[in-house]
């Protein structure tokens, strides 16, 4: 489906502005969202070239569908970007193609195939050969599968029953716990990335995934006191230690995003950086998340 850029999201990716996608609509239960060139989009607003005039080019003759780039996400509810999370919002892919588009003169198109379910990293394994012809065909793959699978999401964390409030029993969270379950899942995560990296065994392709923020530090229902939050940050450093070198030991980069939630020493709160709900991303948190990406750069395509 393609869709025709107004000028002002085309002056948002000229260089040395923030590359934000916030006239794209995002469409669900569509095959792809495209998001244009530059170059191409020009073509099609009155004003925009010299000379006489001529008729304006359509969409398919500015961008045909072997011009454009295919970007892939894959992963739980955080890339989803639905509106009942954060309404209004800006998905931090669309900002993320935009930039792409910006950065390699190309029309990019967005499959976004995340799943608002509560995909846990099992659940994403089982569906890569679901997703497989998409991977196979996609120029650019996002993975963001952090969130739901980490030590303290799970029904006992460090073996241990929730309290009577469902909160984790804090004495038994410690650092070997913390440490020991993120091992316990490099081996899926490994597999992961492997697979999809070789889906794209001897294409240029830029593979990119993210690590955890910590929506626990600044939730006010939890009532955490320093102990507790040292103990939060303590298991989602270790996952996201975790989880960056299985990405980086299979050609994938990964972003960055748990230091510009929570800062260097993981004790910040994300505040207005995620939704009303105090765990998807805020309109300001899918822009940082964004950000981040982009200064992965986009090797081997730009």
């Amino acid at each position: 489906m393609t869709y025709e850029l107004a000028m002002p999201f085309l002056m948002s990716l000229v260089p040395g502005t923030r590359a934000r996608a916030s006239a794209v609509r995002t469409v669900r239960r569509t095959p792809t969202v495209r998001i244009m060139s530059i170059a191409a989009a020009a073509l099609m607003l009155p004003g925009c070239t010299g000379g006489d005039p001529s008729p304006e080019p359509s969409a398919a003759e500015a961008t045909s569908p072997e011009d454009a780039l295919q970007l892939v996400v894959i992963g739980d509810s955080i890339p989803y970007n639905s509106p009942e999370d954060c309404p209004v919002c800006t998905g931090f892919i669309d900002s993320y193609a935009g930039a792409v588009s910006a950065a390699t003169g190309q029309a990019v198109d967005v499959a976004n195939r995340s799943e608002h379910t509560g995909l846990t990293l099992p659940g994403m394994l089982d569906a890569v050969e679901r997703l497989s012809p998409a991977l196979e065909s996609a120029d650019i793959i996002v993975v963001g599968i952090a969130h739901n699978s980490v030590e303290l999401a799970s029904d006992e964390p460090c073996d241990t029953p929730l309290d009577a409030n469902d909160l984790p029993v804090w004495a038994a969270i410690t650092q070997e716990c913390a440490d020991r379950s993120a091992e316990e899942h490099r081996p899926q995560y490994e597999s992961l990335f492997a697979q999809i990296a070789a889906l794209r065994a001897g294409q240029p392709t830029v593979l990119r995934t993210i690590n955890r923020y910590n929506d626990w530090i600044g939730w006010t229902d939890g009532n955490l006191g320093p102990e507790e939050e040292q103990k939060t940050a303590m298991v989602i450093a270790a996952w996201n230690a975790m989880l960056c070198d299985a990405a980086e030991r299979n050609g994938f980069a990964c972003a960055d995003i748990s230091q510009v939630f929570n800062g260097p020493d993981g004790l910040s709160p994300s505040g207005d950086l995620l939704a009303d709900d105090y765990t998807h991303p805020s309109d300001l948190g899918n822009a940082a998340i964004a950000d981040v990406l982009i200064e992965l750069g986009f090797d081997p395509l730009a």
